[in-house]
Parts: structure tokens; C-alpha cells; sequence
């Protein structure tokens, strides 16, 4: 295999750029216990979502609230599957961040 100087000055400079940028965050890592009792799936039905990039706004948008653990949503079923612990949030505050990123939630939620 032949190298060129210029493609492993480049990969250098590549990487250079990369572990100066990675040491300059600081990075917080927050150690969270959820008990597997307290843990939850509901559907949710949302209406509005039309594309990928909606999924993944409302995916965002609904892992923002703490006690989420995982978060699906679905264009062509019309809906969001939120796994959570019930301990740290509920339905109410999911069904507010959907209204809030701009959809609209369905009163049909049920157990997944």
C-alpha cells in the first residue's frame, strides 16, 4: 500500500482538530438509577407529523423531560412510544411537550 504525505498530514490535521476540540468540553456526567418497577411504555397518539425530521423534533422535544427513558415516534402510525419512570414524570407532562413542539396529542394513550 502506497501512502502519500499529503493524505497523512491531512489525517493528522484531522485528528489534531478533533482532540482539541473534545479536551475543550467539559463534560458532566450525571449518574441516574431508575428502578426497572417504576418504568413505563405508553402510546401516544399524535397527529401533525409528516416527515422524519418530525420524529426526530418530537423525539427531542419529549426526551427533554427527566424521567424519559426512550422515545419512538412514528409519522405513518401517528404515534410516540415513551418508556419513562412514572416516579419522575407522567402522561400530562409527555402529552404537553407533544402540544409544545407543535403536534397534536391524541387522548388515545395506551399501555405498550
Amino acid at each position: 500500500m502506497k501512502t502519500n504525505n499529503k493524505t497523512i498530514w491531512v489525517v493528522l490535521s484531522l485528528l489534531s482538530i478533533g482532540i482539541s476540540c473534545t479536551s475543550s468540553k467539559k463534560e458532566s456526567k450525571e449518574k441516574i438509577i431508575i428502578k426497572a418497577s417504576n418504568v413505563v411504555s405508553k402510546s401516544i397518539g399524535v397527529k401533525g407529523m409528516t416527515c422524519v425530521g418530525c420524529e426526530i423534533t418530537l423525539e427531542k422535544s419529549i426526551s427533554k423531560i427527566k424521567g424519559v427513558v426512550k422515545v419512538k415516534a412514528s409519522a405513518t402510525k401517528n404515534e410516540a412510544i415513551v418508556t419513562f419512570d412514572k416516579t419522575k414524570t407522567d402522561e400530562l407532562t409527555i402529552v404537553k411537550a407533544i402540544a409544545d413542539a407543535g403536534y397534536q396529542p391524541s387522548t388515545s394513550i395506551k399501555n405498550k
